[in-house]
């Protein structure tokens, strides 16, 4: 059946007054209606790369529900929550944003148990105006999150003592990924080659090594972020790592 807010010719009709209102509502439903473990990711770039590393990943361990290419504003979240089956165990989300104000309600929406905020950078400044902006805007993810929920967080950048002071204002545990000393995700080393790339890394003092069918260093850094948030969703690391040997992009 359509939804539509009149009558149109043709085929099954679901009649309501505000469409946008109506997907809302079926995608909350969709929502509450499973059992799945969800994470949700934002960020200025590399949020579609790391949702399919963290799809493929948990595909190992379970049943995994993932947004379709870039379906992550306010179509494509609640439908993409809508269509989760009932089976899943794991539901993998993007939340994109043009505009302020945009994250929060499809945060709410998701209610996921991980975020992960890929990057801070330039996309969308013409509209928010400030690096700060985008920032604050990201962080708003936060406020969806389920209590006891997990953070992964871009510890390199200059933005994640904000981030990290607002997860923590929301009751999120905290995981910095990046190259940074302190980050609990560490890139240790990475070769990359013309096809695939290996990495040495340290998850919460954990050693593994890391392989993916892509190269370049910004995207072990995508599938490090991954590693983090399949662990905080329950998924053994080492296996988690072992499954992106087979990810390969697009």
């Amino acid at each position: 059946a359509a939804m539509v807010d009149r009558d149109v010719a043709g085929g099954p009709l679901l009649r309501v007054d505000d469409t946008l209102a109506g997907l809302a509502a079926l995608g909350a439903a969709g929502r509450a209606r499973s059992a799945a473990r969800i994470a949700a990711i934002t960020g200025s770039v590399g949020k579609t790369t790391t949702k399919d590393m963290l799809r493929h990943g948990l595909s190992a361990f379970g049943v995994t529900h993932a947004a379709v290419a870039s379906y992550n504003n306010h179509w494509g979240l609640p439908l993409t929550l809508a269509r989760m089956p009932r089976e899943a165990a794991y539901g993998v989300l993007e939340i994109g944003m043009n505009h302020r104000g945009e994250i929060a309600p499809l945060a709410r929406l998701a209610r996921p148990h991980v975020v992960v905020i890929t990057q801070i950078g330039a996309a969308h400044i013409g509209h928010l105006g400030s690096l700060e902006e985008i920032a604050a805007e990201k962080a708003d993810i936060l406020e969806g999150l389920s209590a006891g929920g997990v953070a992964v967080l871009p510890r390199d950048s200059d933005f994640f003592p904000m981030l990290a002071e607002r997860a923590r204002a929301a009751g999120a545990s905290v995981t910095g990924f990046g190259e940074h000393a302190a980050a609990d995700a560490r890139l240790l080393s990475a070769d990359c080659g013309p096809l695939s790339s290996t990495a040495e890394v340290m998850l919460h003092g954990q050693h593994l090594t890391l392989s993916i069918g892509a190269p370049g260093r910004h995207l072990v850094v995508n599938a490090l972020a991954a590693l983090a948030a399949g662990t905080a969703l329950g998924a053994d690391p080492a296996r988690f790592a072992a499954a992106l040997d087979s990810f390969r992009p697009g």
